[in-house]
């Protein structure tokens, strides 16, 4: 991926679409998946962000903020959604024992 983009040492990838938030560094160059603001997958229910920091070095800090899950959850299924999306909003992502 970073030979396709162009990436040289130092520099930030930052990408979605797996609903996990991580920040990987390989061969020096840094790698973000920045969150999901809707449907994580981590076990954590609550909308996420990436507050990326570059100065001298890089950091990465996960931000997490509350959001009305319920209604989010009724609208889902008001859209005629299945209703597995709603379970998966209320979990993170995570799988429960029936």
């Amino acid at each position: 991926m970073a030979a396709d983009l162009g990436a040289r040492v130092g520099d930030a990838v930052c990408f979605g679409h797996t609903h996990k938030p991580w920040h990987r560094r390989v061969n020096e160059i840094h790698f973000i998946n920045t969150g999901s603001v809707g449907r994580p997958k981590d076990g954590d229910p609550r909308a996420c962000y990436a507050i990326i920091a570059c100065t001298v070095s890089l950091s990465v800090e996960f931000v997490r903020v509350d959001y009305a899950i319920e209604k989010t959850v009724a609208a889902t299924n008001a859209a005629g959604l299945p209703e597995e999306l709603g379970e998966q909003l209320r979990t993170g992502g995570q799988q429960t024992t029936s």
